[in-house]
């Protein structure tokens, strides 16, 4: 038998796996730079298809830092943050050209995230950035604020494209990202980062006919196609005025806290195709077959509990898309096996970070949990309900529809797996409301599990964090 540590809501529990279990490991984790400032610095001096910053403002120009919000990335980077450090050179950079403070603004890319307090955001930014910057300078995009966004086009294929006005009408956009997983960074941080409901709502729902393509693996995902389908009209319409988006893209690696390894900048699709080589070479390892059952340990430490508190419906999502989503070409799991996830799944909601979640939980979950049908009938509802959108945009409450958006994405893991099953569960029975037959122990778990699919079953244990992809030839 094989002891290990796994995850377990805000600790680990030593378990003792079957001695066939396959203990997976993560890539071992790429040297730091040992001068990140002046990583920044060169990336900026030698940006990739674009114009260097010198060539870009003068002292009368507009310009706008956006940036990745706090849930990024799941457990905080070794400080300090690659936000912090890119910000303050970028207003370096912006002083030597004479750009008046005035015409600078910082805006947070929160998309249908909740907004964060100054305080939040001085833990990715720094004191001194978070108090240099009043109010009307320093700001969360406001994905309800319909004074300040315009709609750039529709793709061909219809999907229409909505942003924040500063995207169109700055002199010139710098947008700094963590880049933490392969979902992250490229397009994905305007085109949905600084959108609208409007906009997301056409791809972060629920499709009946999803093959199953993680996003996670951005050369074959369908989101991702998509993504750069309405990155190609925001880029159209800039160009017509002569402006393009300047990107700098940070790369981490697998060690905890994780650590940078690379900066690009420059223009977004060039920026990310040197971001994913290189991310890909640190997280994705290489595996000859899947397996029957696999077991994840999911952390409280979650992305949209990020200086909050995790609920049911965020372990179901922590779980269901990004345990099981950590692949690329197929699955680890095959075709109707089984996911063993391990957590406690308390029934615990920060009601003002949550407010629409409360109501999912204890009203709509328990007449369906069809991920379609919740879409259809309560996706408006709980997007318009003026309560709703009067918490998002001034009570630091998550957009109303988010919840459903996170259900929505455990459809295709669902369909896939045969069973799910939840470990260490404390309250049973909203553990079955959110989707999973639950376990007192692990222990348990594997023995059911062994009962449905034969003794001799594959087991393997997919550890985190770190975060790590696995790779399965089609």
């Amino acid at each position: 038998m094989a002891t290990s540590k796994i995850a377990y809501g805000d600790e680990f529990i030593s378990a003792t796996l079957p001695e066939r279990t396959q203990i997976l490991k993560s890539p071992s984790p790429f040297p730091p730079l040992d001068n990140p400032g002046q990583a920044i610095r060169d990336a900026l001096y030698s940006p990739i298809a674009h114009e260097p910053i010198s060539k870009l403002i003068g002292p009368n120009s507009r310009v706008t830092i956006a940036f990745d919000d706090p849930v990024i990335p799941q457990v905080p980077m070794k400080k300090p943050d690659f936000r912090e450090m890119a910000i303050t050179i970028l207003l370096e950079e912006l002083e030597k050209a004479g750009v008046k403070r005035s015409n600078i603004k910082l805006i947070c890319a929160n998309a249908l995230h909740r907004k964060f307090t100054n305080g939040e955001l001085s833990t990715i930014l720094g004191s001194k950035i978070t108090l240099g910057f009043g109010p009307s300078h320093l700001y969360c995009h406001d994905a309800e604020d319909k004074d300040n966004l315009v709609l750039t086009g529709e793709t061909e294929r219809g999907f229409e494209v909505e942003v924040n006005k500063a995207v169109m009408e700055s002199d010139q956009l710098f947008y700094v990202n963590i880049t933490s997983l392969p979902f992250h960074g490229g397009w994905k941080s305007i085109v949905v980062g600084l959108s609208s409901y409007r906009s997301i709502r056409q791809h972060h729902r629920p499709f009946r006919g999803a093959s199953g393509k993680s996003v996670m693996d951005a050369k074959r995902s369908s989101f991702q196609k998509l993504i750069w389908e309405m990155g190609a009209v925001v880029e159209k319409e800039l160009a017509k005025n002569g402006r393009c988006i300047f990107t700098i893209e940070s790369v981490l690696n697998t060690a905890q806290p994780q650590e940078l390894i690379s900066v690009f900048a420059g223009n977004i699709s060039d920026v990310h195709e040197k971001t994913l080589e290189l991310l890909y070479r640190q997280q994705v390892i290489s595996l000859s077959k899947q397996t029957d059952v696999a077991i994840y340990g999911i952390p409280n430490q979650s992305y949209y509990a990020n200086l909050s508190k995790i609920n049911p419906i965020l372990v179901r999502n922590q779980a269901l898309s990004y345990a099981f989503g950590l692949y690329h070409n197929r699955p680890l799991i095959r075709e109707g096996g089984i996911a063993i996830f391990v957590n406690p799944c308390l029934v615990e909601f920060n009601e003002m970070n949550h407010p629409s979640y409360v109501e999912f939980f204890n009203r709509v979950l328990p007449k369906t949990q069809d991920p379609y049908d919740i879409w259809d009938f309560y996706a408006e509802d709980f997007a318009h309900r003026p309560e709703y959108v009067h918490k998002y945009r001034y009570a630091y409450g998550f957009h109303g529809v988010h919840p459903l958006i996170l259900w929505g994405q455990g459809a295709f893991p669902l369909r896939h797996l045969g069973r799910v099953f939840l470990a260490g569960a404390k309250d049973f029975e909203a553990a079955k409301r959110v989707g999973f037959e639950p376990f007192k122990t692990l222990d348990e778990a594997i023995t059911e599990a062994e009962s449905s699919l034969g003794k001799d079953c594959s087991i393997t244990y997919h550890p985190a964090p770190p975060a790590f992809i696995t790779s399965i030839g089609v």
